[in-house]
Order: C-alpha cells, then sequence, then structure tokens
C-alpha cells in the first residue's frame, strides 16, 4: 500500500493548527533534511499522544518547488488558478511551506507546532497561523454539514493519491488546492433556515438533497456536486475545518487529489457563470481571502532526497581527498 503523510487521509478531528510558512534560507540542502525529518517527528508526537489520533503533514508550495527539488517536478504542479468574475474572486497567496497538526487535543497540537518549528529553527519564517476545530457533529459554521458527499474509507486514498501509474516518482504524493474562506454570518443567518436550505440545495439537519421539486433556482450542491461535466466522479478529498473567534469566522477548505486538472474545473464550475448565468450561491456569503496551491511528497519522497544529499555530500569529499 502506497504511503502517504499520515494527515493527508485522516479521519476528521476536533482542533488543528495551520502554518503558512516562508523560507528564509538559500542553503537548499539544509531545508531538504529537515523537511525529510517532519513525517517522523509528527509519527513520534503521534506515539506519545496516541489516545488523540495526532496526524499531519508538510507540503511544499507551487512557486517554491523549484527552489527545493529542481530535479524533479509533479507533472500537473501549478500555481492556484485565477479565479475572478464580478464580486467573486479568489487572490493568489504563495506560501513557500505548508504544515498542518490535528488531534482531538489542543494542547498537543501547541505542542506539535512547537516541535516543529523548533526543528526548522530560523531557516522558516511563520506568516500565519489559523486554529481550526470541529464544530458539533461535522458542520461549517453555515450550521450544514461539511462535504457530505465526501469520499470515505479506501475511497479517500484512490482520489487523492498519486500511485505508481500515475507518476512513479511521486507516487503516495498528493496535490492540494487551500483556500481559507471568511464567512458573512451576520447576513447569512438574516436569510433564515427556509431560504438557506434553497441556497445549499439540502436539509439542514440531515444533510440530505432536497428534492428537485422544492428547490427555486441553482444551488451550492449542484455547483459542488462530485461528477464532471462528462458524468465521471471528480477526484477530490476535502479536509475542511472551520476557524474563526467572536469577531470573524470561516472556514479552512483544503482540497486533496491525485487528478488537479479536474479540480480546477470543479473550482471554475463555482467561480464562472454558467450558460444560464449561473455560479455558486453560496460565495454571495463567503470570500476565499487565502488561496495557494501545494504538493504534499511521500514520506519516501522526502528521505530519498535527504540520503541523495548526504550521499553526494560523501562523493565529493572523497573525489577532494
Amino acid at each position: 500500500m502506497l504511503k502517504a503523510q499520515s494527515g493527508v487521509c485522516a479521519e476528521p478531528n476536533l482542533h488543528g493548527l495551520t502554518l503558512f510558512c516562508n523560507v528564509m534560507t538559500d542553503d537548499v540542502d539544509a531545508v531538504r533534511g529537515k523537511l525529510a525529518r517532519i513525517p517522523d517527528i509528527i509519527s513520534e508526537l503521534d506515539d506519545r499522544f496516541s489516545e488523540s489520533m495526532l496526524n499531519g503533514f508538510v507540503a511544499v508550495g507551487a512557486d517554491y518547488w523549484d527552489v527545493v527539488y529542481p530535479e524533479q517536478k509533479p507533472v500537473y504542479l501549478r500555481r492556484f488558478p485565477e479565479l475572478s468574475q464580478g464580486d467573486r474572486e479568489a487572490p493568489r497567496q504563495p506560501y513557500d511551506l505548508l504544515l498542518q497538526i490535528r488531534s482531538d487535543r489542543f494542547d498537543a497540537n501547541y505542542l506539535a507546532g512547537r516541535t516543529l518549528l523548533e526543528w526548522l529553527g530560523y531557516d522558516v519564517e511563520v506568516v500565519e497561523q489559523l486554529r481550526t476545530f470541529r464544530y458539533l457533529d461535522g458542520r461549517d459554521l453555515t450550521g450544514f454539514i461539511d462535504a457530505p458527499d465526501n469520499p470515505r474509507g479506501l475511497r479517500k486514498r484512490a482520489v487523492a493519491l498519486l500511485d505508481p501509474d500515475m507518476d512513479a516518482e511521486f507516487a503516495g504524493g498528493s496535490y492540494l488546492f487551500l483556500q481559507k474562506f471568511r464567512h458573512d454570518l451576520r447576513r447569512w443567518d438574516h436569510l433564515g433556515p427556509e431560504r438557506q436550505q434553497q441556497i445549499m440545495g439540502r436539509d439542514k439537519v440531515s444533510g440530505e438533497r432536497l428534492a428537485e421539486a422544492e428547490i427555486e433556482g441553482v444551488t451550492h450542491a449542484a455547483k459542488t456536486r462530485l461528477l464532471g461535466a462528462d458524468e465521471q466522479p471528480v477526484a477530490l478529498l476535502r479536509q475542511n475545518m472551520p476557524w474563526g473567534d467572536l469577531r470573524e469566522q470561516g472556514l479552512l477548505g483544503m482540497y486533496f487529489s491525485n487528478q488537479p486538472k479536474t479540480v480546477i474545473d470543479w473550482l471554475k464550475e463555482r467561480y464562472y457563470e454558467d450558460e444560464q448565468g449561473h455560479y455558486d450561491p453560496l460565495l454571495d456569503y463567503t470570500q476565499a481571502v487565502t488561496n495557494a496551491s501545494f504538493f504534499v511528497p511521500s514520506p519516501d519522497f522526502l528521505k530519498r532526497y535527504r540520503y541523495a544529499i548526504q550521499t553526494d555530500s560523501r562523493q565529493d569529499s572523497d573525489t577532494t581527498e
């Protein structure tokens, strides 16, 4: 079975900590060596806090990949797509690295975050940190069940992870698209449950789709369905979690896939008007203020490059002698 970083396909947790980072050093060898150790650090922390189901990953930004791993690049790794039409836009913010830790204990996440940053040292600067949490029984702060059509069980791995036939060099890795949404909950709550259900296309309590006869217009459910224009399933695993305090709130959307082209089409379906002038109506009540794309390498890939550096260094030393 393909070995991925533990946070990619993990089951939902109660707490999350996401660190948006930029690299502050030109010493690429040092960065590679430190990245290679991160999956093991997370595994050791999981053993220490085994009851909290701790997991996590490190992802490399699309703009930074060519700096740290110029020899090999995932075939479809690109910057986050331009998404802008009318009042709907998703501005891009390039980050070099993304670190995420999730568990059922906030204190374990905090300790894990400190441990990882101590390991990375002054080579990395944290630009933003975001605390996320599980809300009620897996709901967004809009009150609706988040991603009710999300794949489950082994299906998660099938849609999120590259297999050797897709890209042998990066098997076990995953493309990641990130969106940090900020909700306008005052306007949303003012709508009332019935209008909210019409926008979402789902029952607010059960999460079931509304019958076609009950729907008055285009819905969020229709614009985010996991079927493409050819009626084939969209390879997409959403690992979303709410964030916020009493001043501002939203959703951290994280979309993992082994077929990033289909995810881009899925995003465009939400933001751009179709022939009837319809787009995802939920975007009238939330805005993606941070958008970026990454690749989450497998632990084997990270370690393979670490060992290659050490071997090359020894060979250079032998040649010099």
